[in-house]
């Protein structure tokens, strides 16, 4: 394994900086979740928290594009592709049009800063290891946000980026990458250690099953449509997003609708909590439209 990456799942190689940011805002999500205080707020309380941080994320990776800092932004970038796939909630809130422009921005961001980077020959995979991760996570992405109805141009052109940059891999480079999550495994706790060997020697049969019948295995990029990546549709001017995302947000509201002006729950006072905490609702007080949304909203977050 390349020194400063691992990997957080069998299919998800990153750097540790790119890791670092991603836990650093699941930290900060959970402590914007209602549930995790025994509280109710108001329902999509814990989507617009998380949403709040997404915006944060990507006005500060604005601030590196703007700078031209690109390695910094590749990391940020990498932090925040992971941090949407593990945390998605914000992705349901009740204002689909905002959910629409911030997807658009991502795109836009993301494609700035891989332009940037090829512009100085260093979007490759020599330089940044966990580059195939993080297109290939930035597709995914779009294609989940495309069955949202939301339009994600981005990803057929982050596919396009994959497809040149790795349709060359031999043999080699994948049997490679079947030593480093040995190697990750290896590392692991028994019962993990377990299960991951088990997925590790799944894919080592299918490839040699595949090899030994004279068919291939196509991988991700090398299936469906691309965009070329010079496209210069709209979607992908950053300068024109950037200025839609951020007329946008200065007509929605940014703070909670009810209890401080904070999103973070934890930063709340014990009386302030003490309002939205559930031994404190008192059916017979709260009336029956509060208690319906209520427990709509405990229900929808326990089972999702």
């Amino acid at each position: 394994i390349p020194a400063g990456h691992t990997f957080i799942e069998i299919e998800t190689f990153v750097s540790t900086k790119g890791k670092d940011i991603a836990e650093n805002l699941l930290k900060k999500a959970a402590d914007r979740d209602p549930d995790a205080f025994d509280m109710y707020i108001y329902n999509d309380f814990f989507s617009y928290g998380v949403l709040d941080l997404v915006d944060k994320t990507l006005t500060t990776l604005h601030t590196k594009i703007k700078k031209k800092d690109w390695e910094d932004a590749y990391y940020l970038l990498e932090g925040l592709v992971i941090f949407v796939d593990f945390e998605s909630v914000w992705t349901q809130c009740d204002d689909g049009d905002r959910v629409d422009i911030t997807n658009k921005t991502i795109g836009a961001e993301a494609i700035a800063v891989f332009r940037g980077l090829d512009a100085e020959d260093c979007l490759t995979p020599q330089i940044f290891p966990s580059l195939e991760t993080v297109l290939k996570k930035l597709f995914k992405f779009s294609e989940e946000m495309e069955g949202q109805g939301c339009d994600s141009m981005y990803g057929p052109l982050c596919k396009g980026i994959a497809r040149r940059l790795f349709q060359g891999k031999t043999e080699d480079d994948f049997a490679l990458e079947l030593e480093q999550l040995q190697e990750w495994a290896n590392g692991l706790d028994a019962d993990e250690k377990k299960e991951v060997r088990a997925k590790i020697k799944k894919i080592a049969d299918e490839r040699a099953a595949a090899a030994a019948s004279g068919k291939t295995i196509k991988p991700w990029y090398a299936q469906g449509k691309v965009y070329d990546e010079d496209d210069e549709d709209d979607d992908f001017k950053l300068s024109r997003v950037w200025k839609d995302y951020k007329e946008y947000l200065s007509g929605v509201p940014r703070m909670p609708l009810r209890g401080p002006a904070k999103w973070d729950i934890s930063k709340w006072t014990a009386a302030e909590r003490r309002l939205f905490e559930f031994a404190a609702m008192d059916r017979d007080t709260m009336d029956s439209g509060a208690m319906d949304d209520a427990l709509e909203a405990i229900m929808r977050r326990r089972f999702s």
